[in-house]
C-alpha cells in the first residue's frame, strides 16, 4: 500500500507541518517588528524639541578660537544635512565669527568652567576637561552605580 506521505510517517509529517508554522510565524512577528520601529517616531532629531537644549562648539581656527552654543536640533539637522557618507568624522560647522568651517563639538567643564573640543584626552571619556580632569559623564555613572 503507497501513502500520500512518501517514506515519512504520520508524526514526522505533523513535527515538519508544526516546524514550517513556527518559522512563517517567526517571519511574520519580525516583519511586524521591523515595520513598527521603523514607521513610527521612536527616536531621531524629530524628538529633540527645538530651544530645550544647546550644544558647545568650538572654532578650530587658531586666529579665531571662538566658542558659541547651538540648538541642539539645529545642530543635528545640520549633521545630517553636510555629513560625507564615506567619512565617519561630523562635519565642521560655520563658525558665526570667522565663517570658516571650523566648529566642533565642544564640552562645558561644570567644575572649571573651560570649554574645550570633545575627545581632547585621548582614550577617555569625550567630555574629559584637559585642565581639571573632571568629567561630567564619569560622575553621572559613578552615581548610578551607587544608587543600585
Amino acid at each position: 500500500m503507497v501513502h500520500y506521505f512518501g517514506d515519512f510517517g504520520m508524526e514526522e509529517v505533523k513535527k515538519k507541518m508544526i516546524m514550517i508554522v513556527v518559522v512563517v510565524a517567526c517571519l511574520v512577528a519580525a516583519g511586524i517588528i521591523t515595520y513598527a520601529t521603523r514607521s513610527g517616531s521612536t527616536g531621531g532629531i524629530e524628538t529633540i524639541k527645538r530651544g530645550t537644549a544647546t550644544v558647545w562648539l568650538r572654532c578650530r581656527s587658531p586666529k579665531c578660537e571662538n566658542t558659541w552654543e547651538m540648538d541642539k536640533r539645529d545642530y543635528f539637522e545640520y549633521l545630517s544635512e553636510h555629513q560625507d557618507p564615506m567619512s565617519m568624522l561630523a562635519p565642521a560647522v560655520v563658525c558665526p565669527k570667522c565663517s570658516e568651517e571650523g566648529g566642533y563639538r565642544a564640552e562645558k567643564c561644570e567644575k572649571c568652567g573651560l570649554i574645550f573640543e570633545r575627545g581632547t584626552v585621548p582614550h577617555d571619556f569625550a567630555d574629559r576637561c584637559p585642565e581639571c580632569g573632571n568629567s561630567q559623564t564619569e560622575r553621572l555613572r559613578k552615581e548610578a552605580r551607587s544608587s543600585e
